[in-house]
């Protein structure tokens, strides 16, 4: 009569019963996080254009080329990445020489596998300073 009233062991077995759907359930439905080695080239590329012209928006990236906010702009860089990309930044002006006296950068380089690409700014003070920069990614492995 006494193992009839105790319902604790059933419980608990309900209980592992639903954790077990439970986990299962998230393991199927939940995405697995993208591995960082099939970032493709085109992807690295990609991003570092698309970043670069939202800071070239309304004149922004000029702007701080001017003012030589270097570390702004390697925050604003920065910010526009994951963590799992590495960059590295250099402004030349019109006659190729580098501007940035400082590194804007996220690090030494960790992949052998860097993407590079060049971006064309003008600024647009009276003088039409022509910029171009060099934005070079990797993928952290």
């Amino acid at each position: 009569m006494r193992l009839l009233k105790d319902n604790k062991g059933q419980m608990r077995i309900i209980e592992a019963f639903f954790a077990s759907i439970l986990l299962f359930s998230i393991l199927t439905l939940v995405p697995a996080p993208r591995n960082a080695g099939s970032t493709n080239n085109q992807t690295l590329i990609s991003m570092g254009q698309n970043a670069l012209m939202n800071l070239d928006n309304n004149g922004y990236l000029s702007e701080l080329i001017e003012n030589q906010s270097w570390t702004t702009l390697g925050k604003c860089i920065q910010s526009a990445f994951p963590p799992t990309v590495w960059f590295n930044l250099t402004v030349f002006d019109e006659n190729n020489t580098a501007l940035n006296n400082i590194s804007i950068s996220s690090g030494s380089p960790v992949n052998e596998q860097i993407s590079s690409l060049d971006y064309v700014c003008v600024s647009q003070n009276p003088n039409y300073s022509i910029y171009l920069i060099r934005l070079q990614l990797a993928v952290v492995s």
